[in-house]
């Protein structure tokens, strides 16, 4: 027997308009619905998402949301599409810097600090994808991608062989993974001692990928606090690098 609740859904995936048919007024609300959903996502969390929530923050209807989404789960998961494009765009392997370290903490600082203002998505990626395949999905694919820009970086630098440089790429994505769960979602103290700011984990991270690299540390001209105390440097001479 179908429910009434069941064939509600049914119409209403029924009536989703393709991203192609819109007019500009549709893709106009379609991406209103969008940010709205991405604040209230940041702000609240998946678990108490509701699209009523959505359309009142994006000052819509509640029906016109089931005329560019089928669902939540289908508006989250492009929110997070778009999150790692954002995130990738700034990734770029050939970028000249003044000196090595500063391209690993930039790339680095570029991850974190987006997390860290988007901590919604980050426990959708992190704390859903064994539940719903589409954010496993998600986060797989666009690390990857990460990983061999990081890999074309490390091919740059070092000189080695391009399958030795992906090995290291995954390897070093990995360590970054972990220290960014650990930091932005558990909250370790381990790790907040070092220093809970975005660049204070970027600059922890940045540090051990330098050791892991280059086999030394990084300048100490060129560290703050955080890699210092990582690196048992002297605060006196922390560098001020801008963020």
């Amino acid at each position: 027997m179908t429910t009434r609740s069941s064939k509600d859904r049914v119409a209403r995936r029924a009536s989703v308009q393709p991203v192609a048919a819109l007019n500009p007024r549709g893709l106009k609300s379609r991406d209103a619905l969008k940010r709205a959903a991405r604040e209230v996502l940041n702000e609240q969390g998946y678990r108490s998402l509701r699209v009523r929530d959505v359309t009142a923050r994006a000052g819509v209807a509640s029906g016109l949301f089931y005329r560019y989404f089928h669902d939540l789960r289908e508006i989250v998961a492009e929110i997070a599409e778009d999150f790692f494009g954002e995130l990738l765009a700034d990734v770029d392997p050939a970028q000249a810097s003044e000196h090595r370290y500063d391209w690993i903490y930039d790339n680095l600082y570029n991850v974190v600090h987006r997390f860290a203002d988007n901590p919604g998505i980050l426990a959708c990626l992190f704390g859903l994808a064994g539940d719903y395949d589409e954010f496993d999905r998600i986060w797989k694919e666009n690390a990857h991608k990460w990983n061999l820009r990081i890999a074309e970086y490390l091919r740059r630098e070092t000189g080695c062989a391009p399958a030795q440089a992906r090995r290291m790429g995954f390897v070093l994505g990995a360590m970054t993974e972990g220290v960014v769960y650990q930091s932005l979602i558990r909250h370790t103290e381990d790790l907040i001692d070092l220093g809970d700011r975005p660049e204070d984990i970027a600059e922890v991270i940045a540090t051990m990928w330098y050791r892991t690299i280059f086999l030394e540390n990084p300048p100490s001209d060129r560290l703050r606090t955080a890699g210092r105390r990582l690196t048992g440097a002297s605060d006196s001479r922390a560098g001020k690098r801008r963020v």
